[in-house]
Formats: C-alpha cells, sequence, structure tokens
C-alpha cells in the first residue's frame, strides 16, 4: 500500500514536470516575437 502511495507521489511529480516544461516552451517563442516585434518598431 506504501509502495502504491509513493508511486503516485511520483507520477504527480513527473506530469507537474511535464506541464511546466510544456508551458515554457510554448511561452519561449511568445515572447521572442514579442522582443522581435519592438525591434522592429525601433
Amino acid at each position: 500500500m506504501f509502495q502504491f502511495q509513493t508511486l503516485g507521489v511520483l507520477s504527480d511529480r513527473k506530469m507537474n514536470l511535464v506541464g511546466t516544461l510544456g508551458r515554457s516552451f510554448f511561452e519561449f517563442p511568445n515572447s521572442f516575437q514579442k522582443r522581435r516585434e519592438k525591434l522592429k518598431k525601433n
């Protein structure tokens, strides 16, 4: 039973890690585009 609980915690951590990485991966191009737009205006 204890082993099952720890497995659940580990999978939760993995999902959180994947979610965080995915979010930053999608946010990075957006911030990069905004920076390029600022450079074009100048």
